[in-house]
């Protein structure tokens, strides 16, 4: 194997790694603070947190993918690289800024922010760790180790500060406080890291031209901001339209399904997103073999967790949040295969449509399906609760994979390859994922 797979199968680890700290971490607190703060106050942390992720959407502007992209083409152009880091820090800037203006406006005109001001501006704070976190830049140039080493330890001072300060139901407002400081401090330190690995040289750029930046990228941000509308929205229209608690209940079980996409689906969808992007850049053939080769992966793994998830539902929320929770089982079995249908929608999506430069295509789908979103929120979170939310997230995920695939036949682009299918049944998902990496 040479440096480069090895590269690609070190930072596929790596990615896993800063995954599992993302969630397991937080998971080890969670079965003691749910059951010391209850499905209420619980919701009330949830909410809010959904609320402040509008902000973190903005800043991050989808830069994540769109920068990754330019410096990933020519890993090895130090100029391009140093141009598009101060083009995306300054533009992050005054993103900032302006979300700094609307949530302090919102602070005191939204009744459920007003009521629980200091949960909100401690959480505010992971706007911050928005700014000077530069994963997108660590991706780029396929250096991932040493950011899993960081992630675990913001992890590891998070829970630290939660178990030692959360005793009663009314230390709630340190959880939000303890997790953005933790965020903070670790996006500062990967912030110099970055300048002094790479020899960045930043300046500030003007603000027409940031604007004009913005512009142009605008098509897939506004993706993003679509994509909310079935995802954070829910919670949001769930805390407005019904209360914190079953909020708590939906937010529950939405976040054991998070665990599942971070261990299996986005180390595979973000270690990738450069890898493909460069194999695009050698051939569509090229590309598209591997987007094909990748699919039958991400199935079967996302498949089998999610039959684990349905089967051991009860068993999760006993678990993890106590019986005070115990409503949130059928949340989680209705959302238990929406990690398969999004993984494999981000292969369509992002990893085929945006590497083909169809980022116009690919907004017109997200738009159908937060169309169908909103009318289903619209109905069934009204009527039906936190069940209908789950509900809306899981249709409105099925229908946007389906017409992704479909979009793609259209326009004669085919990923699905039922040849690639056929080592599952006799090698298995693992040596499957050897072969994709050994081979390509």
């Amino acid at each position: 194997m040479n440096e480069g797979k090895k590269g690609l199968l070190k930072n596929i680890t790596s990615v896993g790694f800063v995954q599992i700290a993302n969630y397991v971490f937080p998971m080890i607190t969670i079965p003691i603070v749910s059951r010391i703060v209850g499905p209420d106050k619980l919701g009330v942390i949830n909410f809010t947190a959904s609320f402040i992720a509008y902000f973190t959407l903005l800043i991050g502007f989808g830069f994540d993918l769109t920068a990754t992209r330019k410096i990933a083409a020519d890993p090895g152009n130090e100029n391009n690289r140093n141009k598009v880091f101060s083009e995306v820090f300054t533009s992050q800037s005054l993103l900032f800024i302006f979300s700094l203006v609307v949530f302090i406006i919102s602070l005191y005109t939204i009744p459920e922010l007003k009521q629980e001001k200091m949960v909100a501006i401690y959480t505010f704070l992971t706007c911050l760790a928005t700014l000077f976190t530069q994963n997108w830049l660590f991706q780029a140039m396929q250096d991932l180790p040493k950011v899993a080493i960081l992630n675990l330890l913001s992890k590891v001072i998070f829970t630290i500060i939660i178990l030692i300060m959360v005793k009663a139901k009314e230390d709630y407002i340190w959880q939000p406080l303890a997790l953005s400081l933790s965020q903070v401090l670790i996006a500062i330190i990967s912030f110099a890291w970055a300048i002094k690995k790479y020899r960045l040289k930043f300046h500030f750029i003007k603000v027409s031209r940031s604007l004009r930046l913005l512009w142009d990228e605008k098509t897939f941000f506004f993706s993003l901001c679509i994509i909310s509308l079935y995802t954070t929205t829910n919670i949001v229209v769930l805390g407005i339209l019904q209360d914190s608690t079953q909020v708590a209940y939906y937010t529950s079980a939405q976040k054991l399904i998070a665990i599942m996409q971070a261990v299996i689906t986005i180390p595979l969808a973000q270690a990738f997103y450069p890898y493909i992007g460069k194999a695009f850049g050698e051939s569509y053939e090229r590309g598209i073999e591997i987007a094909q080769k990748l699919i039958p992966i991400v199935f079967v793994f996302t498949f089998i967790a999610g039959v684990i998830i349905f089967a051991g539902a009860p068993i999760f929320i006993k678990f993890f949040y106590g019986e005070a929770f115990k409503p949130a089982i059928e949340v989680c079995r209705i959302l238990a295969f929406v990690p398969m249908c999004i993984a494999l929608g981000t292969i369509a999506g992002i990893h085929v449509m945006l590497n083909l430069k169809k980022d116009k295509l690919f907004f017109k789908v997200i738009c159908v399906g937060a169309t169908v979103s909103i009318f289903l929120n619209i109905f069934l979170v009204k009527h039906f609760g936190y069940i209908g939310s789950a509900y809306t997230w899981a249709i409105t995920e099925c229908f946007n994979l389906v017409l992704l695939v479909v979009m793609l036949k259209i326009h004669g682009i085919s990923i699905l390859n039922l040849t690639y299918f056929k080592f599952i049944s006799y090698r298995g998902k693992l040596i499957l994922l050897k072969k994709l990496i050994i081979k390509t």
